[in-house]
């Protein structure tokens, strides 16, 4: 090539290095370790932040392969938008051999599926429903159903942790403790004498000193309103 075509590849070259997305900084960004130029990034999903489905309700699955079925709600994973209904979307899981002559098994179990998929069911008509909220006469939060205009109550199961907080052992300290003085007098002195010898101590006492001052100044300039204001009313009453 002569050199003027040459340079027209090098400007081509280029030009295209340029606009040429960084694969490694969007992988690192969303996760994807595969990620191949022309493919695009998926979003993460967006999270839902009133959920209408809790654990141990009864939903039906409205779209997909499973649709129809009808299940209670085991699990409600928020961070995945997803929820794992009890005899749905059934999978089999192949598990390795967990010791040395043991062969590996196949484990039938549920899967999670989109929490788009399934919908509350209607108390009275039974049927799939869609939810609002709606507020009693005390002020409680309760969902209501746009079919029938019907309460749906939250189950039990949602009113308990899956995971109980740890009671309080004996490593806990007791109120009583805590609130002991546990500092004694040779370090009371000691910590007093270290604030004189420092900034602090000095810086204090003038604070105080213009905080008392500042308080007499208060005071006299009040005593002096008062007697002008006593002033003024004997010459109106004259």
């Amino acid at each position: 090539l002569s050199r003027g075509k040459r340079k027209g590849c090098r400007a081509k070259m280029s030009s295209a290095a340029q606009f040429k997305p960084n694969i490694a900084r969007i992988a690192a960004q969303t996760g994807s370790k595969h990620l191949r130029y022309g493919q695009h990034a998926k979003k993460p999903p967006q999270p839902i932040k009133i959920w209408k489905i809790v654990r141990g309700d009864e939903v039906a699955v409205i779209s997909g392969k499973e649709k129809g079925k009808r299940g209670k709600v085991v699990k409600v994973y928020r961070s995945e938008l997803r929820v794992l209904v009890q005899g749905v979307n059934i999978v089999k899981k192949h598990l390795k051999p967990q010791s040395e002559g043991a062969q590996g098994t196949i484990k039938t179990m549920e899967a999670p599926i989109h929490v788009s998929n399934v919908s509350l069911i209607d108390p009275i008509q039974k049927v799939p429903t869609r939810v609002k909220f709606g507020f009693l006469e005390d002020g409680t939060k309760v969902r209501i159903a746009k079919k029938s205009g019907a309460i749906i109550p939250k189950p039990p199961e949602s009113q308990r942790r899956m995971y109980p907080r740890p009671d309080g052992g004996d490593k806990d300290t007791p109120p009583d403790v805590a609130i002991k003085k546990t500092v004694s007098e040779r370090d009371e002195l000691m910590h007093e004498a270290m604030k004189k010898l420092t900034i602090l101590g000095p810086k204090c006492d003038f604070l105080r000193e213009i905080a008392q001052i500042d308080q007499e100044q208060k005071a006299a300039w009040l005593q002096e309103k008062q007697r002008r204001m006593a002033e003024r009313a004997q010459k109106m009453k004259q």
